[in-house]
């Protein structure tokens, strides 16, 4: 079964910034989770990242890896 892990930090926010590796067991399970450290973010943020997360799936070859 393929997994996929996402990831983007703070102040990147290009589709060449959202990382892509493999997923961890969890994934297995049929199961997406989002962790997000709020400690800095503002909410605007957070939904700037997520839609860089989107634009990296649909761009991406599908499942991922």
């Amino acid at each position: 079964m393929a997994t996929a892990k996402l990831t983007i930090q703070r102040g990147k926010v290009d589709l060449k910034d959202v990382i892509l590796t493999a997923g961890s067991a969890e994934a297995q399970s049929d199961t997406m989770s989002l962790n997000i450290d709020t400690t800095n973010l503002s909410k605007g943020e957070a939904m700037m990242l997520l839609d860089e997360l989107k634009q990296k799936i649909f761009s991406s070859p599908w499942p991922l890896l």
